[in-house]
């Protein structure tokens, strides 16, 4: 299908930031014709409250306008890439973002020259709503160099970090998935459909194909995984901190001991539970024991039950009807006002986000195709969506752009909603089992994969800062051996699966993916407390997504009515996951 073949009402309205080309030149010239401004203030801007605060109006809007052409020209791109002029506009816009960055750069490393100075400044009632940013900044002050320092690593950034860069050009190809005699294409994207095939051989073939590939180049991709560890290392030491985790957990404003507490829970303390699920497989498999490419297979099939966007609208309002009114206003405004692209279309972008600034719409990307998953992905979009608009339209731009810590939370609560609705109505059997499989696979992704891979990529960068050399060998042997206990006996280790750890990109994004383990925990606990009507624990979730980055991420999901940092948050959270496979062994 084109897209100049779909019905308008089910394409986003972009005309709400822009209505044609005039206007966005109009506001691309305004922000390049004001950014010589920037200039005067560079050493003065901290003289006084007053300086100050126009220095700061005249950034913000100068980045608001920014971000809306940004925001614009990115968006159009994803739905027409072969539209030229839309490429140009975009090209144009992300050059004015570097020359805007360019412009700027002095603004961190004055405020952190003149401490007392930008303490000063923000005691004035008129600039208090940059108190936090200032603060960010002051707090990053024990692990700033001098300049030149500082000047030195910016120019040896690229070199230092060319690991990742690396690794993210390497192009493995795969032999051919051989099916009834015909060739089938394999990369990691489609293996995932060769591992729901329910012939094992096709299963297995896939798996081999896949991870002898990385065999074959495993020299390789462990030289990127320990240059990536390096520099880390590197980082950490040179900006003195404790270790590269230590490093890590600073920029989301939370300590090691979070990190470590997630990897207790799910790697220890709960992991029996994990456990018990294997043994459901197992015996739903009818195997003695698991083999690795066993465990991406969909033990219960997806119903083929169809929904329309009417179907999946009611079955949203309903999902989030016990946030109020003002929620589901926002439900409502996003399909009436258009914020939402659905139909898959030749050259449109595949996957689905959430997108929008502070001066636009919360515009949401998706592929609608009347089934369930497609539900959950709308729903789960339309939680950052709303995060967002309540977000911009309860802080002031300063404060209203929220953290990554944080950002997953309300996606995955209205998931959580969604599930629980669907569970509550079902009267289908087999259907049920597939809410609940379904419901225990994503918990198993994000609370006990996650954790395992985070434990795993620990141990190699303190193998790294211990100047321990990462081999092949080290790597393959680690992960075997971490392998050996995440599956309890379990699941067979095959020759090939500790090759397996080449194909994962989350290695090279520095302790991110503990992360998803925190937000599932949190959405678990508050999507069960509010479907159960606890009206405090909906008020403080409103409350939360109303914060923009008023306060540090801990602090925000405290707010909500959860503390990370409590032992009973993941109790909660994986008794909960514990009560479903009690659930879904009872329909099996």
């Amino acid at each position: 299908m084109k897209r100049e073949e779909i019905e308008e009402k089910y394409k986003w309205d972009l005309s709400k930031m822009y209505k044609n080309k005039e206007e966005f030149q109009k506001d691309f010239q305004e922000v390049k014709q004001s950014l010589p401004e920037i200039e005067k203030y560079k050493g003065k801007f901290l003289e006084n409250a007053e300086i100050f605060l126009e220095f700061m109006n005249l950034l913000e809007k100068i980045n608001r306008k920014l971000e809306k052409l940004y925001t614009y020209a990115h968006l159009a791109v994803d739905v027409e890439p072969e539209n030229a002029e839309m490429q140009e506009l975009n090209a144009n816009i992300l050059g004015l973002a570097e020359e805007t960055a360019n412009k700027t750069v002095f603004i961190d490393l004055e405020i952190l020259k003149n401490e007392e100075s930008a303490k000063k400044v923000i005691e004035n009632e008129n600039c208090k709503k940059y108190t936090n940013m200032i603060n960010h900044i002051l707090r990053t002050k024990p692990h700033i160099l001098s300049d030149e320092t500082e000047e030195v690593l910016t120019m040896a950034s690229g070199v230092i970090g060319s690991s990742y860069k690396t690794y993210s050009n390497i192009r493995p190809e795969f032999e051919p998935v051989i099916i009834d005699g015909k060739e089938n294409f394999l990369n990691e994207e489609t293996v995932k459909e060769f591992y729901k095939n329910p012939d094992e051989q096709v299963r297995k073939q896939a798996y081999e194909k896949l991870n002898i590939q990385y065999k074959k180049m495993a020299n390789v991709y462990a030289s990127t995984l320990e240059g990536t560890m390096k520099k880390d290392v590197f980082y950490s030491k040179i900006r003195k901190f404790k270790s590269p985790l230590d490093a890590s957990v600073f920029g989301d404003e939370v300590t090691e001991e979070l990190f470590y507490k997630v990897l207790e829970n799910a790697n220890k303390t709960y992991h029996n539970y994990y456990l018990e699920y294997l043994d459901v497989v197992k015996k739903l498999m009818n195997k003695d024991v698991l083999d690795m490419y066993d465990l991406r297979y969909p033990i219960v099939k997806e119903p083929s039950k169809k929904y329309t966007l009417d179907d999946a609208f009611e079955l949203i309002y309903e999902a989030t009807k016990k946030f109020g009114p003002e929620y589901t206003e926002i439900m409502k405004k996003a399909r009436e006002e258009r914020w939402i692209d659905y139909m898959p279309h030749e050259g449109k972008r595949h996957g689905a986000y959430s997108s929008g600034c502070y001066d636009s719409n919360p515009y949401i990307l998706t592929s609608y195709i009347e089934d369930v998953e497609s539900i959950f992905t709308l729903i789960h979009e339309l939680g950052h969506s709303a995060h967002t608009y309540l977000s911009n339209h309860n802080q002031e731009y300063a404060n209203s752009d929220y953290r990554i810590f944080v950002a997953e939370v309300a996606s995955t609560v209205n998931e959580n909603l969604l599930m629980q609705l669907l569970i509550q109505n079902c009267t289908d059997k087999e259907e049920k089992k597939y809410l609940y499989f379904k419901r225990l696979d994503e918990f198993i992704g994000c609370c006990y994969r996650q954790p395992f891979f985070a434990e795993f990529e620990n141990k190699l960068h303190i193998k790294a800062a211990n100047n321990e050399g990462l081999s092949n060998q080290t790597i393959t042997d680690l992960y075997e051996k971490l392998s050996e206990e995440y599956y309890g006996g379990r699941v067979r280790i095959h020759e090939l699966s500790k090759y397996s750890c080449y194909g994962v990109p989350h290695f090279y994004y520095n302790y991110y993916v503990y992360k998803y383990t925190v937000g599932m925990c949190v959405s678990s606990v508050i999507a069960k407390r509010v479907f159960n009507g606890d009206k405090n624990q909906i008020e403080n979730y409103l409350n939360f997504l109303k914060s923009g980055s008023s306060k540090s991420p801990v602090e925000l999901l405290k707010m909500a009515g959860v503390d990370p940092l409590d032992e009973n948050l993941y109790k909660e959270a994986f008794e909960n996951f514990k009560a479903d496979l009690e659930e879904f062994k009872k329909l099996i």
